[in-house]
């Protein structure tokens, strides 16, 4: 819960961040990052074993681990960790992770990854723009 107040408090906080704000901030995104990912390699673990071995409790803890992976890739991507940004606008895109699919979100997270350099985010991107606009 406290992990959860840091992030509302950071994303409706309007002071302008200081060098060691912006290096405790990379830090929390980088531990947020990586907690993000080992959620996802549970959820996917747990899929497998439900393909296996279909059990309601499992059902649940991978919707569990879903929804933590979502903030923590959200507690990430808000503080410019571009790995993070990439992932969740990918999550976004394919409407994984339990998300629904979103591609308003898509694109918003997936061009601040590719802003900072993310060369998977752009092809995504450019292959996303291609394939939608065959569809019409």
């Amino acid at each position: 819960m406290l992990k959860l107040k840091k992030v509302i408090h950071f994303l409706f906080s309007h002071d302008e961040p200081t060098n060691s704000d912006m290096e405790n901030s990379m830090s929390e995104a980088d531990t947020c990052y990586l907690e993000a990912v080992q959620l996802e390699k549970l959820c996917h673990a747990l899929k497998q074993r439900q393909v296996e071995h279909f059990q309601i409790a499992q059902l649940e803890q991978q919707e569990s681990y879903q929804r933590n992976a979502f903030w923590n890739y959200l507690s990430a991507a808000t503080r410019g960790h571009v790995e993070a940004q990439y992932r969740l606008g990918k999550h976004f895109l394919k409407g994984s992770l339990g998300l629904d699919q979103n591609y308003f979100h898509a694109e918003e997270w997936l061009n601040k990854a590719k802003q900072q350099g993310h060369l998977k985010a752009a092809r995504l991107l450019s292959n996303t723009y291609s394939q939608m606009s065959f569809q019409y």
